[in-house]
């Protein structure tokens, strides 16, 4: 969202306020991040000294984003981690390296356990190799991120401590765990004011021990007040109208609907092919035709729930030279080419044309058996993965893998209300023509 356009009174009524604490309930593509920007600029010009300000926000990314469109590079921007490994190195002069993942052992899910064991304040149960990896880990004078929180809190949580912010700013405060929210409380003194910013429909890290609850205990614990920004400025309305029909069916604490500000009705299309290598070669033709509508490759995002399943994908984009840029675990930041990565490295990011693909049951929704919370989870999930495209998102789904095994397609697609096209209509959507006409019932 441009920064030369008006704010909207939603907006206005945050970036103005006397509220001492607030919760912003900021839709996707609501312009949160351009709220907090005039929020501080106001508080500035107001006469709060820059040092006096701190804004946490949840990647590096979103915190240099931040800092350029403040123009001060003496901000106070950073993630927490960020925040904590700065003060323990310059305030509390601590010698330490950060832990290198390749020397770890560990299995993945080992290492989740004990994050989640760190992040809950050693309230979950402790995971059995704990006390092994925490004494290699001192051994080698190491920590990991969760010990950067972990230590500045218990050096600040009893004392008089010298960090002294008149206002505290913390971005996506869904994604946000019990160590996070006991730090921040520690922040706070007689006279801080805070505003936490986050949307309970984008929390999908609650596996990593990210707790949307603590909205309600912010809100609670605090008398915060509630303000809600609603009006999208990303998607147009058809994106919308499917995304909000979606995360309807959840079972939300705070209710809101997005208001589309882009009237334009790109259409959203729901196609389904035999196998992964049909689904590929059709992809390359909806990419070709992107490409004629003047769109660039790194404005095209491919989005998947699991990396696996962009193999096939990736050996065809190959084949036919087409360039991409996957986000593999080694967080890739460059943006040429067509862009591959999973729904949650998406979070945050926006693209002119998004392709969603593996929408089968027991891939997108992953379970096989559910429970509601868990089935509310991935649909939040499909809910970001729609909500990052601007003008045209495609919803792909196979009838078999190469192991025969035969899907039907997501429920998230009927839920969404998105039509299917059925197979002898696809060239006509993938050519990104018109297909009304061509509706067709959900199978």
């Amino acid at each position: 969202m441009g920064d030369m356009m008006e704010l909207n009174e939603e907006q206005k009524k945050v970036v103005y306020t006397n509220e001492r604490f607030l919760f912003l309930l900021a839709g996707a593509g609501s312009g949160k991040t351009r709220v907090i920007v005039e929020r501080i600029k106001y508080l500035i010009h107001q006469g709060t000294p820059a040092s006096k300000i701190l804004a946490i926000t949840f990647t590096r990314k979103a915190a240099i984003e931040m800092k350029e469109r403040l123009h001060r590079i003496d901000a106070h921007i950073h993630t927490f981690h960020q925040f904590c490994y700065l003060k323990l190195i310059q305030d509390y002069h601590q010698d330490f390296n950060m832990i290198d993942d390749k020397l770890l052992t560990y299995r993945k899910e080992e290492l989740l356990k004990i994050t989640n064991y760190k992040n809950s304040l050693f309230q979950n149960k402790k995971p059995s190799i704990y006390d092994v990896y925490q004494k290699q880990l001192k051994k080698n004078k190491t920590k990991d991120f969760d010990d950067l929180l972990i230590d500045f809190y218990y050096l600040i949580k009893n004392k008089n401590h010298p960090y002294d912010y008149d206002y505290i700013f913390i971005d996506e405060f869904q994604d946000t765990n019990l160590l996070q929210y006991q730090l921040l409380k520690t922040l706070v003194k007689k006279h801080t004011s805070i505003l936490a910013v986050g949307d309970p429909d984008q929390n999908i890290f609650s596996f990593r021990g990210a707790n949307s609850k603590i909205i309600y205990k912010f809100v609670k614990e605090f008398h915060a007040k509630i303000y809600t920004l609603s009006i999208n400025y990303r998607s147009n309305q058809n994106i919308i109208f499917h995304a909000n029909r979606l995360i309807r069916r959840n079972n939300r604490m705070y209710k809101k609907e997005l208001i589309p500000s882009n009237l334009s009705e790109n259409f959203v299309a729901h196609l389904i092919f035999f196998n992964q290598i049909e689904e590929a070669f059709s992809i390359l033709k909806v990419i070709k035709n992107l490409r004629r509508k003047k769109i660039k490759d790194e404005e095209i995002a491919i989005l998947y729930r699991n990396h696996f399943r962009s193999y096939e994908l990736q050996k065809i984009l190959n084949e036919n030279d087409v360039p991409y840029q996957t986000y593999d675990e080694n967080n890739n930041e460059s943006t040429t080419g067509i862009q591959l990565l999973t729904i949650h490295k998406a979070k945050g990011l926006e693209f002119d044309a998004v392709i969603v693909i593996g929408l089968e049951q027991g891939v997108l929704p992953s379970l096989k058996k559910y429970d509601q919370i868990q089935l509310d989870e991935e649909r939040r999930l499909m809910f970001v993965a729609m909500t990052r495209a601007r003008h045209y998102l495609y919803l792909t789904s196979v009838k078999t893998n190469s192991d025969d095994h035969r899907f039907t397609s997501s429920r998230f697609i009927r839920e969404s209300g998105v039509k299917t096209i059925k197979n002898t209509h696809n060239n006509g959507i993938i050519s990104l023509g018109d297909f009304n006409g061509h509706q067709t019932k959900n199978d």
